[in-house]
């Protein structure tokens, strides 16, 4: 799988549930066994790879993210600037 294909995987998933948690796709993403993809970060999290959330962002401007849930969702009106929550 490529990064292209990994961040369209993750779009995918987005629109069809209305969120995407980053966990779940770091976890799918990590099976191709490509630090690309997913690697864990110098606290032993499971990370999506940076181009990959960075193609994903681009394909999802509307979404943001949630901290403390850990997940893509779309952004409400009530939402604050800019693309963490």
């Amino acid at each position: 799988m490529t990064e292209d294909e990994a961040a369209r995987w993750m779009l995918k998933e987005f629109e069809e549930f209305g969120f995407l948690y980053q966990e779940g796709a770091a976890t799918h993403l990590f099976q191709y066994n490509d630090e690309r993809l997913a690697y864990f970060d110098k606290y032993s999290n499971l990370c999506v790879g940076k181009k990959v959330l960075a193609l994903f962002n681009s394909l999802t401007p509307k979404a943001v993210y949630e901290r403390a849930g850990k997940f893509w969702r779309l952004r409400l009106e009530t939402d604050q600037p800019g693309r963490q929550q």
